[in-house]
């Protein structure tokens, strides 16, 4: 129920931004796909408590990863308005250590948070003269700067790795997951910065590096204090029509 929400809400948006904006402006629209790599970590420490297990863990970064859809609506010749609907892969990585029953073990391990994200996206670009060779316009290459917010909903959060020790003199190593979304809110918001390039007239493709944090607190554990949000850097290439 409450996807279903997030997903009507996010459609209502974009259909708002698109009818006000593509009419007013009477700019080019496009679409497109995007895809990329990122790392990520937490802004605060992982906590799990069960029964008599009780980790307190410092954030590392991990690898994730990002795909979507793009739609682009230009407001001008240097302003656009993005809107990129994508599923996001978050989480961090833990190289730490825990005491259980008296015995000291080391862990290997990570969180894995998966999100359905729709960034809303300002872009300010590069400006070349318009150049036609044969008629036709010429490719051109141009950066541009984005700044913009996101929501996010949370599909799956997984705590999983290996843990390591000798708890009577004989060394141990099991691996473990656990389901740990009841740790976490629905729901997640923030910020995005970045820039990139692009090439083409028509048709481009572009690559862009990004970086994102969360602004609302991602943890909902009711029994101990838990505040992880949510932060990461991408680099992502995209294919325009």
């Amino acid at each position: 129920m409450h996807l279903l929400r997030f997903l009507l809400i996010s459609s209502l948006v974009t259909l708002l931004l698109i009818v006000t904006f593509k009419p007013a402006m009477g700019q080019r629209a496009g679409v497109g796909i995007t895809a990329g790599i990122s790392t990520t970590s937490h802004l605060e420490n992982f906590r799990f408590i069960s029964g008599d297990i009780d980790l307190d863990f410092s954030p590392g970064f991990t690898t994730g990863f990002n795909a979507g859809l793009i739609y682009r609506q230009g407001l001008s010749r240097r302003f656009r308005l993005q809107i990129e609907p994508s599923i996001a892969m978050l989480g961090a990585s833990y190289d730490d250590s825990f005491v259980l029953r008296g015995f000291d073990f080391e862990s290997d391990s990570k969180t894995q948070l998966l999100y359905i994200q729709l960034p809303l996206l300002l872009q300010l670009s590069t400006t070349p003269p318009e150049r036609t060779i044969f008629g036709r316009q010429r490719n051109e290459t141009t950066y541009h700067l984005t700044g913009g917010i996101f929501g996010g909903y949370l599909l799956d959060a997984q705590f999983s790795g290996t843990n390591r020790g000798a708890p009577i003199g004989i060394e141990f190593e099991g691996a473990f997951s656990e389901d740990v979304r009841r740790q976490y809110k629905e729901y997640d918001g923030g910020i995005i910065i970045g820039g990139g390039l692009e090439h083409g007239h028509n048709t481009k493709i572009g690559i862009e590096a990004r970086i994102m944090f969360s602004v609302i607190d991602s943890g909902n554990a009711v029994d101990f204090s838990f505040a992880p949000r949510n932060m990461g850097i991408s680099l992502a290439i995209y294919y325009l029509l």
